[in-house]
């Protein structure tokens, strides 16, 4: 299923309107002015576990969390309006509850800014990174969305049958 077939389907545009709470899905454009309320990494997902109604003891798995590296961290790099490598790592760490190792994040920046999605700013004892291609960026992580939307329904649907 390519994602233009999703992205236009009502139910997935449904799911997103419900999971949005009320939230106006055009002032998350990239293209609109940030409103400043919700460009916390934390803020952010502490709203989307909120909206979800999902239990204080849910944890993310690692390799979910591994598997979809790079749009976490287009997406962190997004909220934090560029940062750096260590940064990112406590990110990952604690928001996700994810232990992954300088030698599994920085080898993804380095694949991503080779994309040209993101740019790398050399400063005296680190990199920075920032968001280069914000319609790349914004199509990979809406290509990830639709995945994870289509495959969570799927399984949501299933549990009818258990």
């Amino acid at each position: 299923m390519s994602g233009d077939n999703v992205s236009t389907s009502p139910l997935v545009n449904t799911l997103i309107q419900e999971l949005s709470a009320g939230d106006d899905l055009e002032a998350a454009s990239p293209d609109a002015p940030g409103t400043g309320q919700e460009d916390d990494p934390e803020q952010v997902l502490s709203s989307v576990m909120e909206r979800l109604a999902v239990e204080e003891s849910f944890e993310f798995d690692d390799e979910i969390v591994k598997q979809n590296l790079d749009e976490i961290l287009i997406a962190l790099i997004a909220l934090r309006d560029g940062t750096h490598g260590k940064a990112l790592i406590d990110d990952l760490s604690r928001l996700f509850d994810a232990q992954l190792s300088p030698g599994t994040v920085y080898p993804r920046l380095h694949d991503i800014e080779g994309d040209d999605v993101l740019s790398m700013h050399e400063l005296v004892r680190t990199k920075e990174y920032s968001v280069a291609d914000e319609d790349a960026a914004r199509s990979q992580i809406e290509q990830a969305m639709y995945h994870h939307l289509a495959l969570g329904l799927f399984l949501h649907d299933s549990l009818d049958e258990l």
